[in-house]
């Protein structure tokens, strides 16, 4: 027994002198390293911190950042560097910009970022350089790596009046620009050889009189983009033949026809049996194209009468046929296509609205932050914006984006899924003002 506590003993001893030998070795730990949690949110910032730091938050009026995520750490500290434990740092945080405002519950914020055109713009040297003073619309549309911008409309002179000096009926700008939330930098305009802003095709400009006043009826006052697609290095353009500008908000379109240029849009020719006439197709007075994200091989048109009283009407068609206007289905509802004239008299005898209307100048995009088609324009008095589970809609839960409490004369307001941020939780839209001047705004959405 007695050698049994003995033993037992000395194995106690050998323990702790192993074990104070080891703790000896245990370096003590007392520093820390900053974390990269830029664009993270600050209860999740917390959370990968773990307690090793403290984050005071310093708010933050800007939009380079979702609001409500940290932008950077204070100027003295950046990730990687070694703070004491427990010791507490300041992050700078994303709060709305200045004069930012929301009019609906799914927008977090709207942030005006100035005129795209027009004398107070970046592109003012540029457009001033070629002939253009003031315009409007914007439409946008990808092509390859840069993006491709229609406009109507077009005057040297301040304000919209024909008379004065020249009037291009619609010019196109380009742009490789991605900072979209510091604006939109054209990088050319389309002109001729002596410099000046050359129209995909110039209206004939015919004096502006109404159908029983006229004997007319190939007269045409302009002629305005609608919508556009670039297939290979295939350029398309859809236009509206305006032969009548009537009260506000009302407008008489002949035909919508498709145009097409392969010299990287130095000309552009029409597409013969691409012409959408307004007795056989007076839905489709408007036609505004879009591709679908899961499948490259098909683009649907979005069509409508000319002013801003129709609803919107809807086609589709493969790329592969996209110049034989035979081949285009249109959508009866209920997951019914009808191809070709059969498909178009069965629509336009019982339209099948997939926007309700008023809808004008309208433009879809799929939102991949909402995971769901979108669609924005002008209903009323407000640029609003609706969204659907599929592209055959219907497109519901109207959300107000901007109004006229805002924007006296604004129309327009096309979007593009290339002009998005943070995966369309951020897009951007060209609004165009009638009053107090004849220019294009550059608009961003935040959604919630």
């Amino acid at each position: 027994m007695k050698r049994f506590v003995v033993f037992c003993l000395f194995l106690f001893m050998a323990w702790l002198t192993v074990a104070c030998e080891t703790e000896a070795t245990i370096p003590i730990v007392t520093d820390t390293e900053l974390l990269d949690i830029e664009g993270l949110s600050v209860s999740r910032a917390r959370l990968d911190i773990g307690g090793l730091y403290r984050i005071q938050e310093v708010r933050v009026p800007t939009n380079s950042h979702l609001p409500g995520t940290i932008i950077s750490y204070e100027e003295s500290f950046a990730p990687g560097t070694m703070i004491p434990l427990q010791s507490e740092v300041t992050v700078l945080v994303a709060d709305p910009p200045e004069g930012a405002y929301s009019l609906s519950p799914m927008v977090a914020y709207v942030h005006d970022l100035g005129y795209l055109t027009g004398p107070q713009s970046l592109n003012h040297p540029l457009l001033v350089s070629v002939g253009i003073r003031g315009t409007d619309l914007g439409i946008p549309v990808r092509f390859h790596d840069e993006m491709v911008i229609l406009y109507g409309d077009s005057v040297p002179a301040s304000g919209f009046r024909p008379s004065v000096g020249n009037w291009f009926s619609n010019f196109v700008a380009r742009t490789r620009d991605t900072r979209y939330h510091e604006g939109l930098l054209f990088d050319a305009v389309t002109t001729n050889e002596d410099g000046v802003v050359q129209p995909f095709a110039q209206g004939a400009h015919d004096a502006n009189v109404a159908d029983d006043q006229s004997d007319n009826p190939h007269r045409e006052v302009t002629k305005i983009p609608t919508g556009g697609l670039a297939i290979g290095n295939d350029f398309y353009i859809f236009y509206m033949s305006v032969r009548y500008w009537g009260f506000p908000g009302q407008w008489f379109v002949t035909y919508n026809q498709v145009l097409k240029s392969s010299d990287d849009l130095q000309t552009f020719t029409p597409v013969e049996g691409l012409r959408f006439y307004e007795d056989e197709a007076p839905n489709f007075g408007q036609i505004f194209v879009v591709e679908d994200p899961d499948d490259n091989d098909r683009v649907y048109l979005f069509g409508k009468p000319g002013g801003r009283s129709g609803g919107t009407v809807l086609a589709r068609t493969l790329k592969s046929h996209f110049e034989d206007r035979s081949q285009i289905d249109y959508y009866l509802g209920n997951n019914v296509w009808l191809k070709g004239d059969a498909g178009l008299a069965a629509l336009t005898a019982n339209p099948h609205y997939v926007i309700q209307p008023p809808c004008s100048e309208m433009s879809v995009m799929y939102n991949a932050y909402l995971g769901k088609w979108m669609a924005v324009y002008l209903r009323n008095s407000q640029i609003v914006m609706q969204t659907a589970e599929q592209v055959t809609g219907p497109f519901t839960n109207t959300q107000t984006i901007t109004n006229t409490d805002h924007y006296t004369g604004l129309y327009g307001g096309f979007v593009h899924e290339t002009f998005t941020r943070f995966n369309g939780q951020v897009f951007y839209l060209q609004l165009s003002l009638w009053h107090p001047d004849y220019q294009v705004k550059w608009i961003e959405v935040v959604l919630k």
